[in-house]
Formats: structure tokens, C-alpha cells, sequence
């Protein structure tokens, strides 16, 4: 685009801009003022030099896409974070299904041994415990592999 041709583009956007200034919507005129500015611009950069104007060489339209390709770097890594967040929350959520927590529970139960000799209602109610306390079954179940890791001599008021 050579000087002329942005000037008459000035010229039209002022134009446009005239004869949008009676619009019910003033939020429109933003646009208005914004492309006024812009061919403004672009008329000045073009005046001393006389030569064309190419986007490509316009310092400040290079400024503004470095900018936004630095926007859209910066938001890939948040949305790897996010995704890997999410991945850590579904996996979560996956460890504290009932069912997964049962499964720990009794097998926390059967290595120290006490899985065998639990009554009707303590298997009952460990049945019952992931389904309604699921925080709960975490704590008894950390309990129950330390005291076992610990081993008889090391209990409080355990005979030596």
C-alpha cells in the first residue's frame, strides 16, 4: 500500500466515523475511533518515507503479533498445568472410590492378619465405611499399616 492509498483510506474511515457518530450504539464507535487511529498511523509512518507500507515491516504490527505469539506460549504451559492438574484430581478421585478403598482397607486387614478373625459386624462395618466416610478409611487404614510396620514391641505400654 503506497501513501496515497493509505490516505484515502484515512479519508474513508473519517468519513465512516462522521457519519456514524449519530448511532444509538455508542459501544460501535470504538471500532470507528480505533481504525482512525490505525490508517493514522500507518499514514504517518508512510509519509517521510514515501515508499509502500507492508505489514511485515511495520514495527508495530510486528510488536503486536511477538506479543500475542508470547500470549499463546504463555498459555499452553497453564493449560498443560491444568490438564495435568485435572489428570491428578481424576486420579484422586479414582483412589477414594468405595470400592478402591475397600479393597485397600481388606487388604491392609488380611496382611496384618485381623481380616480372619473379624466378627460379623466389624466386616459389616468395614463394608459400610468407604461408602460413608471415605477420609475415615484412609486414617484406619494408615493406622492399621503403621501399627503393623511398628510391630508388637513398639506399642505404647506393650511389655519389653
Amino acid at each position: 500500500m503506497t501513501h496515497p492509498e493509505a490516505a484515502a483510506a484515512l479519508e474513508e474511515a473519517e468519513l465512516q466515523q462522521h457519519m456514524d457518530r449519530h448511532r444509538e450504539d455508542p459501544a460501535g464507535d470504538k471500532c470507528g475511533r480505533a481504525e482512525v487511529a490505525e490508517w493514522a498511523r500507518i499514514v504517518q509512518l508512510l509519509a517521510p518515507a514515501g515508499g509502500t507500507y507492508a505489514p511485515d515491516t511495520d514495527a508495530v504490527v510486528q510488536d503486536e503479533l511477538a506479543a500475542d505469539a508470547e500470549g499463546e506460549r504463555a498459555m499452553q504451559p497453564e493449560d498443560g498445568k491444568r490438564g495435568q492438574e485435572e489428570e491428578v484430581k481424576a486420579a484422586c478421585r479414582a483412589a477414594r472410590a468405595p470400592g478402591v478403598l475397600r479393597h485397600a482397607l481388606l487388604r491392609t486387614l488380611a496382611r496384618t492378619g485381623l481380616l480372619d478373625s473379624l466378627s460379623e459386624d466389624e466386616q459389616a462395618a468395614v463394608n459400610r465405611l468407604p461408602d460413608s466416610d471415605p477420609a475415615a478409611v484412609l486414617v484406619v487404614n494408615a493406622l492399621l499399616a503403621r501399627a503393623h510396620e511398628a510391630g508388637p514391641g513398639s506399642r505404647p505400654g506393650a511389655a519389653s
